[in-house]
């Protein structure tokens, strides 16, 4: 079915509400099997969208040319003097220009010579009169197949006027005699139905087809970014909104949150940030709390940067697509009724309701206060928006076109798409740890030969393209935005950064674990990976290194590694992690300070899993409390985690007991044979739950057993008996112990 889509000219950049309906509609028609193509006021292309891939397209001379013939040119003064007198505000003649415009009429019919259009869709009544004349002149030569048209009503065009105190009286008729013209009207909700049908449209052929979202883009938000690009502490409260700025009920709606909204909630949330973005931010209502980026090219990053997104509207009409935006995102919200008209949530489930100022910041201040809440929330927004991706818009409307659902309200089919959720969470409050992050056990197999690790023998690695790109894609599915690739050695995975360049391409920051001796032989790839982070693994000075790595020299190659990251791509995050055991505790603080010497993190633990390893003399024990004290001197997180580091002395001395961590909420492990474990511990079968693939990660995730996992690790603790950073994370992010007495 070959589609022509009839309307305004400003769709790029596609910045804007209706822009971004008009083209994603176009994309996801043409990717349905035929392309699409948009007639705009450009007076010479028009747009050809195949597979998604948009190109332009020159109008033949002929056409060009009639488009300047004396009365055609002459038309447009004509047209601008009577739809002023109609009543059409003047920052809006653009959209009614095609009304009474000749040459927009001789377009579209041109257009439907050369593509053989099926139908003709209007985005707005304006563009109704050329789609109903190019289908009725092209019935001439085709009265067997004779084309359709179509109106697409993003509002009820004469009632979003009169609400913005315009005479409709002449505007009405108009738009009420388009409507009846056409063989199918579609409208975004089923309150816009509702009024057409009062005002005697027949309600046989108005169909419902809500706006759509680009689900996958939105998932990938990476809002470290943003808060760093616009100087946001990476923990301060952030509020996010954006539209039109300059279109009314947005407009009010940035005076809503600065007049009303703020004050009340600034008494409450010291540091407060509310992110306003979009085209032309009202100057008159600056605000200190209030940031105004202006119109965003990356709005799943800003998203993503949010704790609670806000839809402060209450006037208007049609679908928000700001709020399928949101719930795309996972996001947190808070909206009033009219900004939630056309979707059919559920209230307290997909989002929060509130229509005045004071129980609008109550429900904001209860979300910022409880992470918990704030997870549910946009983990059943995110299942709600995956029904509403942009590919099920378009099946719905060739349906429609097609003779197959014609007037029906098609939210309900997409809602019985909708997959439940388990919710996953402790049974405690708490606060993200940390992003959520996959550790990925790409591999087993090493060049080195660690005296505490038996990961070198027996290599064995994932798949990338048929195993692992799968993978990556149900990640983002579960709200992962970090992966962590480890092994073994990930360096020696003729595929790696294959990987990581697919991680990239869905929005995940990636790091990789490494013992650092072959990133001067893969520097190439690595660097044009576009890789996040590297952590190198030093557990001591040159010799005793060598000695626990099992071969001369590692060292130094680490060591070169390390350095020439540090100075060639400073944009490549570097950190050491030091395997603290009784071979290497007295170099402890001298392999932090070349750490710290080369401008990389460092961070530190006791060895695990290796008896032989262990402090166990009072003098090893003596060197291990003065190297954390030293170090505590001048790290304040190292000086806060105290309590941690004293009590790996008992883990050494048999007497640490069952400990808690977030497996299986802020961080979850996959290996190499797809087994699903909290962390990255090997070879323990008791951690492993499912696997992912034998069933899919969203499954595994939201199933029965892996809750009564989290359940019983959070009362019980682990038995594996690992001792890490995961652990004093569990703390910070619960307020808890993580040991299990």
């Amino acid at each position: 079915m070959r589609i022509a889509i009839v309307t305004r000219g400003d769709i790029f950049p596609t910045d804007h509400g209706a822009a971004v309906k008009i083209v994603r509609t176009a994309e996801a028609l043409s990717r349905e099997g035929e392309p699409c193509f948009v007639v705009t006021d450009d007076r010479d292309c028009y747009y050809r969208f195949e597979r998604g891939v948009c190109t332009r397209v020159s109008y033949p001379p002929r056409v060009r040319a009639a488009e300047e013939w004396p009365f055609v040119a002459r038309s447009g003064r004509w047209v601008e003097q009577l739809l002023g007198r109609l009543g059409y505000p003047i920052e809006e003649h653009f959209l009614y220009r095609p009304l009474l415009d000749p040459a927009w009429w001789m377009r579209v019919v041109a257009v439907g010579e050369i593509e053989s259009i099926d139908v003709f869709q209007a985005e707005f009544p304006g563009y109704g009169v050329p789609a109903w004349l190019a289908a009725r002149f092209m019935a001439i030569d085709r009265p067997d197949a004779a084309p359709k048209c179509s109106l697409v009503q993003h509002n009820v065009e004469w009632d979003r006027l009169a609400e913005f105190g315009h005479s409709v009286h002449a505007i009405r008729p108009i738009e009420q005699w388009v409507v009846d013209r056409m063989d199918h009207v579609i409208a975004v909700s089923l309150d816009d139905k509702q009024r057409m049908v009062d005002a005697g449209a027949l309600a046989e052929k108005i169909s419902v087809i809500p706006h759509g979202v680009e689900v996958d883009r939105f998932r990938r938000g990476r809002p470290r970014e943003v808060r760093a690009a616009l100087g946001i502490d990476r923990l301060a409260p952030v509020l996010f909104f954006h539209g039109t700025l300059h279109y009314w009920p947005n407009t009010e709606a940035v005076r809503f949150i600065v007049e009303s909204l703020l004050p009340r909630l600034t008494r409450t949330v010291p540091g407060l940030r509310v992110i306003i973005a979009g085209q032309n931010p009202p100057a008159y209502y600056e605000h200190p709390a209030v940031i105004t980026p202006g119109s965003v090219d990356t709005l799943e990053d800003y998203i993503a940067a949010a704790d609670v997104c806000i839809c402060p509207i209450f006037s208007g009409g049609g679908t928000r697509m700001k709020l399928l935006e949101y719930m795309a995102a996972g996001a947190p919200i808070v909206s009033t009724t009219k900004g939630a008209e056309g979707i059919q949530y559920v209230a307290g489930r997909e989002m929060m309701i509130a229509d005045d100022a004071e129980s609008m910041a109550d429900e904001i201040i209860g979300l910022l206060m409880d992470p918990v809440a704030r997870e549910e929330l946009g983990r059943h927004a995110q299942a709600f928006a995956t029904a509403y991706d942009w590919s099920a818009v378009a099946k719905a409307s060739i349906e429609v076109y097609s003779g197959h659902g014609r007037g029906e309200d098609w939210n309900r089919r997409f809602q019985e798409s909708i997959q439940p959720v388990v919710d996953a969470h402790l049974p405690v409050s708490r606060a993200e740890s940390k992003p959520r992050t996959m550790l990925l056990l790409i591999n087993r197999g090493c060049n080195l030969r660690c005296t505490f690790c038996d990961l070198w023998e027996n290599y064995q690695e994932m798949n990338v393209e048929t195993q692992l790109l799968p993978l990556l894609d149900e990640a983002v599915a579960i709200g992962t935005k970090t992966l962590v690739i480890t092994g073994g050695e990930p360096f020696i995975h003729a595929d790696l950064f294959v990987a990581v360049r697919a991680a990239k391409a869905r929005g995940l920051s990636v790091n990789i674990t490494t013992n650092g001796t072959l990133v001067e032989k893969r520097w190439d790839e690595m660097v044009a990976s576009g890789v996040d982070s590297l952590s190198f693994s030093l557990d001591g000075m040159a010799e005793t290194h060598d000695t626990i790595r099992g071969k001369k020299g590692s060292w130094q190659r680490t060591l070169d590694g390390l350095t020439r990251v540090r100075r060639e791509a400073p944009q490549i995050a570097t950190s050491v992690y030091c395997v603290v055991t009784n071979k290497n505790v007295s170099e402890l603080t001298e392999v932090r300070e070349l750490a710290c010497s080369l401008g990389a993190k460092f961070d530190f633990w006791p060895v695990s899993g290796a008896p032989e390893l262990y402090l166990t003399t009072p003098a090893q024990r003596q060197q291990w409390l003065d190297a954390v004290e030293q170090i505590a001197d001048t790290d304040r997180e190292v000086a806060a985690r105290s309590a941690y580091y004293q009590h790996g002395l008992n883990y050494h001395a048999g007497e640490g007991g069952h400990n808690r961590c977030l497996g299986l909420i802020d961080q979850y492990g996959v290996t190499f044979e797809g087994d699903f474990i909290p962390c990255c511990v090997w070879g323990e079968d008791e951690l492993v739950v499912g696997n992912v693939f034998q069933t899919p990660l969203r499954d595994l995730w939201a199933s029965e057993r892996v809750q009564s996992e989290r359940e019983r690790m959070y009362r019980d603790g682990c038995s594996v008996g690992c001792y890490n950073h995961s652990l004093y994370e569990f703390e910070v992010a619960t307020g808890a112990s993580f040991r299990v007495e």
